[in-house]
């Protein structure tokens, strides 16, 4: 490859070292003079996206293990994260945010937004532990939560309320989620929880009464000026609901409503 393993590569391979373009011609001028390292590299990106999308944790650390710097090519990459948030694969996440991935590059940034709308009763447990992590970030930075998707202005809370999710809008709530932001239609959470849609399970007409209850506590407002005006408010004490320390999908049992699967999902992510 172009140049040695550095510290920093082995503390973080899966950073990105360039930007975007500056690779791309990187990689384009190594196809012309060092074919064998260019077949190199591609290899190496494939097998990482093949290791993901196996969900073949150990695979994947034998890839990374053998991996030179410079052989890991972003857009693999990045199909690798979209691949192991859709399968909600926490222990590859995990993997994926230690090895230095960038969380906060633009190229990921609706990676909070995807988690949301695939979360389900089966999968919850995951998709929790997912957003939080990417939350936390790394050493290579963090997702926002409360960034809002650039076609509709909808952050990660919207879609749960929107989905009437009511475990994944608390945990939302807790990982700091704005219960005041205002989308490109001047729609807010509690506007979004509050609006029935024909393809509601009763589990979610009942819970979205609940969910604006709870959004309400944290000074959530359901009129766009008025979160306006709130929005930068102090915090006060909330009201958690019943069982609300939700740790695994038995536990999500007892909540009055769960995600319906992505099929059945009310936003539309194009990622």
């Amino acid at each position: 490859m172009p140049y040695p393993q550095s510290a920093k590569f082995q503390q973080a391979p899966l950073a990105f070292y360039e930007t975007a373009e500056a690779e791309l011609a990187r990689v384009r001028s190594l196809r012309i003079e060092d074919p064998i390292a260019w077949q190199d590299a591609v290899n190496t990106s494939n097998a990482l996206v093949d290791a993901v999308k196996e969900n073949d944790l150990e695979e994947l650390r034998r890839v990374m293990a053998n991996a030179d710097e410079g052989e890991l090519i972003q857009a693999f990459v990045v199909q690798a994260f979209v691949l192991a948030l859709k399968a909600t694969s926490l222990e590859i996440v995990e993997q994926l945010v230690k090895w230095g991935l960038p969380l906060g590059d633009e190229q990921l940034a609706q990676g909070l937004h995807l988690v949301c709308e695939l979360t389900g009763r089966e999968n919850f447990s995951n998709a929790w532990r997912i957003l939080q992590l990417l939350v936390e970030g790394n050493s290579e930075g963090k997702m926002d939560l409360n960034a809002p998707r650039s076609m509709d202005g909808w952050t990660p809370l919207c879609i749960a309320c929107a989905n009437a999710c009511l475990p994944l809008v608390f945990k939302l709530l807790e990982l700091g989620a704005d219960p005041n932001v205002i989308t490109r239609v001047n729609d807010t959470p509690v506007s979004l929880a509050k609006r029935k849609l024909p393809d509601d399970t009763e589990e979610q007409s009942e819970a979205r009464g609940i969910i604006a209850s709870m959004l309400r506590e944290y000074g959530g407002q359901e009129q766009w000026k008025e979160a306006l005006l709130f929005a930068r408010r102090p915090r006060t004490v909330h009201v958690k609901p019943s069982k609300a320390e939700l740790e695994d999908g038995s536990e999500l049992a007892s909540m009055p409503v769960a995600a319906q699967p992505v099929s059945a999902t009310h936003t539309n992510y194009r990622g």
